[in-house]
């Protein structure tokens, strides 16, 4: 075991400028990861929170919450209608996760599973519903409409009439972050893209509070992001790797790169990167 300080001496000898310098000189790759039992969580508290629509003003401020949820035992209708009271109104809907049970405060590899359909509607434009992960104080209140600071992990692109249908995202760096601040829960909110150019906006997320199998999972797997080597820390073989890995967006990875696409949308690009380089600053001993 290296101490803290020693770590340090070695993140400052290896730094990442270094190593990306020999971006595209391609290394023998291998992986021998030893993957360990994985958690999967599901949601301790969700709902859809109300802004706008016979409650008040679409400004921001929620005038209702669990509009779809204890009421009905149905939460997932992701809204976004623009206009003037009473007809302007978004609905937000979000996931609350407690991995209190995990008992790693090493950085873990996460994925957030969920499925959405499209809204049978006309005009069909498409839907831009944005998953931001957020603090969760594991409560149900009107607060979750717009809790902060938020990070933006995904942006999932919802056809009229699409069908049911399963995605899965990384989220690694944001549950490494929740354990490394030892608060051991997350937030997931779905909202409308603010940048859409629609007027109407709808999705679903057909979750039903009676069984848990439709509402999103959370898996937690103790195996360290980014570890290529297996060597239980992210080095500066790692690194190499890497660097040998990163061929841009929208360009397929290898098997044996997979291990670098941070937020699994089929590519490992400088979004990875920005990842990697807080496992790699972390230096797991």
């Amino acid at each position: 075991m290296r101490t803290r300080q020693n770590k340090r001496a070695v993140r400052r000898r290896f730094g990442m400028g270094a190593h990306l310098a020999a971006l595209g000189a391609w290394l023998p790759l291998s992986s021998s990861l030893l993957w360990a039992a994985a958690q999967t969580f599901a949601p301790s508290a969700d709902g859809t929170i109300a802004d706008g629509g016979i409650y008040g003003p679409l400004d921001g401020v929620p005038d209702n919450w669990d509009y779809y949820f204890n009421d009905s035992a149905y939460e997932g209708s992701i809204t976004l209608t623009r206009g003037v009271s009473p007809t302007a109104l978004e609905h937000r809907v979000f996931w609350e996760f407690n991995f209190s049970s995990v008992s790693s405060t090493l950085p873990v590899t996460a994925k957030l599973t969920f499925k959405l359909r499209g809204a049978p509607r006309y005009p069909a434009e498409p839907a831009v519903v944005n998953v931001y992960a957020y603090s969760a104080d594991l409560l149900e209140s009107p607060q979750d409409f717009s809790s902060g600071p938020t990070t933006l992990l995904a942006s999932k692109t919802i056809a009229p009439f699409q069908a049911p249908t399963s995605y899965t995202i990384g989220v690694s760096e944001a549950v490494s972050r929740a354990l490394a601040a030892d608060t051991k829960r997350i937030g997931f909110r779905f909202q409308f893209d603010p940048a859409t150019a629609e007027n109407t906006s709808q999705a679903f997320a057909d979750a039903l509070d009676s069984d848990p199998l439709t509402k999103p999972s959370l898996t937690v797997d103790t195996t360290i992001p980014g570890d290529f080597n297996g060597n239980s820390e992210v080095d500066e073989g790692d690194v190499a790797a890497f660097t040998a890995c990163l061929t841009g967006p929208r360009v397929a990875p290898s098997a044996t790169c997979r291990i670098f696409d941070f937020d699994l949308d089929a590519d490992v690009d400088l979004q990875d990167f920005n990842a990697f380089q807080y496992f790699r600053s972390v230096f797991v001993p």
